[in-house]
């Protein structure tokens, strides 16, 4: 089913991306990045695609574990999307290996499972220019449906409330989705709005739109 195919090409290359920081690259990014969460926060976004008649809609909450009150320090999430009345689930650790540093590169891990099927993710961060531009990488695979890649980028426009965003992502067997916004900081650092376009090449008129919000809580 190509709605099936193209959720699960999403949530491949990164289920949720969290961030802390000057520079953040959780939504609009699908690419996700070497950074968790100081506390907690809420992601939800609406999607609308071309190709069927349809939309879909996303509730992502986060938190670190440190935060909560456990001995440890990763970031779990908990959440799930709904496509046309039919829902998934989404379960996801986030473990940080290097902490991203101004000027310098992190990594980190994540472990999940989407709709019953486990997946993997590997991601590498650098930044550039005092934080100014960040790029991101990413390498994972599902037990079932195979390998996914993306990689994408940051850029600060206008300190500290905009900032505009570049991605390609895919998953084995599928060609390349590119993706593009912009980040808007209404509060920043603890309320965002995003907006974005996207298509999938070589698939037909496979082009979408997605609006955001994003909490992050003091």
């Amino acid at each position: 089913m190509v709605v099936q195919r193209q959720l699960l090409q999403a949530v491949a290359t990164s289920v949720l991306t969290a961030t802390y920081g000057a520079a953040q690259a959780a939504r609009p990014f699908v690419t996700d990045d070497a950074r968790i969460v100081d506390k907690c926060q809420i992601e939800t976004y609406y999607k609308e695609q071309r190709t069927y008649s349809g939309s879909e809609y996303w509730f992502l909450p986060a938190c670190n574990t440190a935060y909560a009150g456990l001995p440890f320090n990763f970031e779990i999430t908990a959440g799930g999307n709904r496509i046309e009345g039919e829902k998934s689930t989404v379960l996801q650790a986030k473990f940080l290996l290097k902490t991203l540093e101004t000027n310098g590169a992190g990594y980190a891990l994540s472990l999940g499972t989407f709709g019953g099927e486990p997946y993997f993710n590997t991601i590498g961060s650098r930044s550039f220019f005092d934080d100014r531009v960040v790029v991101h990488g990413n390498l994972g695979s599902f037990r079932d449906t195979g390998g996914t890649w993306g990689y994408g980028a940051e850029v600060l426009l206008w300190a500290p409330r905009v900032y505009g965003i570049f991605e390609s992502y895919g998953q084995h067997r599928e060609t390349p989705t590119y993706h593009y916004g912009f980040r808007f900081w209404i509060l920043p650092d603890h309320f965002q709005l995003d907006m974005t376009q996207g298509n999938q090449t070589g698939a037909g008129n496979r082009r979408f739109y997605t609006v955001g919000l994003r909490f992050l809580f003091p």
